[in-house]
């Protein structure tokens, strides 16, 4: 072939690569186009969406709903007993069986008594347990309020979970972007090897050096796409749908925002956080619950008022003539009091006492260990944080210094000092230099994100 034509040849061929490995990464201000922040329409699923709906779908937001409802219909029982206790009452006895005054019923005389009719009502009264109730109503209250921070705990969690859910899904829709642009790349310079190939202008290793890249670069896409789909399947959990369904999602911009100093976020993680808070709630009423336990050692007094009217309903005649009892009807009433204190229980007030107080222990340690761990995850996610921001800058440099190596090695291709080697290598690495600041970046707004949760600041926005 003669020299014009073979450098003919190379300089279209130069010129393609040139053209099909930098549009998809420049802009027309000469910038790798990932560290321009990209808009998409509002249209899909936009961020605040997708946590809204998890606060209204989610099964574990629902269920520590149902937790305080619970408690609090556990807190009506105990307050009942503060409250007289009224009971209808429609006895009809028969043979030796008799209506007690109490309208219980007794088989106690010693001959039959004929069908006894009797309605009436029965008032009981707790006049006073010497405080074990009211200990046990303000024990109910504390717990009824830890419920209610354990639904803004489990608020806080879901609004985690989708924050991430969401970015895993941003991140590995931009992964899978850039596993297409490698595809075509890889096929646009094994279709330009093929062509020097035909001409004997490269060898066949070359080529199939190319045709190898291609079928990683199908694999890499393929596994992408599946992750991409994984990472919508995590969403809908997250936001306590099916999985399945697919968005177009909101794209979030990067903003870096400057920290308080990391000492100064925990006063507020631990004013803030909810279940340390319901925590402390806990170990209030373990307090009070002792102090319940303590009280049963006083007994209880209790007033009891009766009314009520009899039918004796059949006549008796004990020798078949005459008549002894005629039957009759009777209005009645009674009012009596009682207490009660123990004397000896064999330990078993004691045994309660002290069980009280092993609890009030061991949730004042769990209030402690808490307290610990939210101090732990404050320094973590600030860390994180902190580590992102930097590496933000570090991946940002890395992708600039790829996009100026693959401009030499496409000038050095030009004039015969390099090979197309060097053009896949430095494409190569143009592309892992993308997919680092992409996934840098995305790691950021992560890491963003769990340090509201971690401060007890998130919840609040929602």
């Amino acid at each position: 072939m003669p020299q014009d034509k073979i450098t003919h040849v190379f300089r279209i061929l130069s010129f393609s690569l040139s053209i099909g490995v930098l549009v998809p990464y420049v802009t027309s201000a000469g910038e790798p186009s990932s560290l321009i922040p990209q808009k998409l329409a509002h249209s899909g699923l936009t961020w605040k969406q997708a946590i809204q709906i998890a606060l209204e779908k989610q099964p574990l937001l629902k269920m520590a709903q149902h937790d305080v409802l619970e408690a609090r219909a556990v807190m009506k029982q105990i307050e009942s007993a503060n409250y007289p206790q009224i009971t209808g009452v429609y006895a009809n006895t028969g043979g030796n069986t008799r209506v007690l005054s109490n309208l219980g019923i007794s088989g106690s005389l010693p001959k039959p008594v004929n069908y006894l009719t009797t309605p009436g009502l029965r008032v009981d009264l707790l006049i006073t347990d010497f405080g074990h109730t009211a200990h046990r109503v303000l024990a109910q209250k504390s717990l009824t309020a830890s419920a209610e921070k354990a639904v803004l705990t489990a608020k806080a969690l879901v609004i985690l979970t989708v924050e991430q859910a969401y970015l895993n899904c941003l991140k590995q829709r931009r992964l899978t972007e850039v596993a297409r642009g490698i595809l075509r790349q890889r096929e646009l310079i094994r279709g330009q090897l093929a062509v020097l190939y035909r001409h004997q202008l490269r060898s066949k290793l070359d080529f199939d050096f190319a045709s190898v890249e291609v079928n990683r670069a199908e694999l890499a896409l393929i596994t992408s796409e599946n992750d991409l789909k994984s990472s919508f399947a995590a969403l809908n959990n997250a936001m306590g749908l099916q999985p399945g369904a697919e968005y177009d999602l909101e794209n979030i911009t990067l903003s870096i925002i400057p920290v308080p100093p990391m000492e100064s976020l925990f006063p507020k993680a631990l004013a803030s956080r909810p279940e340390l808070l319901g925590s402390k709630d806990r170990l209030q009423a373990t307090e009070q619950a002792l102090q319940a336990a303590k009280a049963l050692k006083f007994g209880h007094i209790a007033a009891m008022g009766t009314a009520g009217y009899t039918w004796w309903s059949r006549e008796e005649r004990l020798n078949g003539k005459e008549l002894s009892n005629p039957g009759a009807n009777l209005g009645w009433w009674g009012a009596g009091g009682a207490s009660s204190f123990p004397l000896y229980t064999g330990g078993r007030i004691q045994g309660q006492i002290e069980e009280a107080a092993a609890r009030k222990g061991l949730v004042d340690a769990g209030t402690r260990a808490i307290a610990n761990d939210v101090v732990l995850q404050v320094t973590q996610a600030f860390l994180s944080r902190h580590t992102a921001e930097e590496q933000l800058t570090v991946v940002e440099h890395k992708v600039a210094h790829a996009h100026e190596a693959l401009i030499l090695a496409q000038e050095q291709y030009k004039v015969g000092l390099g090979s197309i080697l060097d053009i896949v290598t430095s494409t190569a690495d143009l592309l892992s230099a993308e997919v680092g600041l992409a996934t840098a970046q995305y790691d950021f707004l992560a890491s963003d994100a769990a340090l509201a949760y971690a401060t007890g600041v998130e919840h609040g926005r929602y």
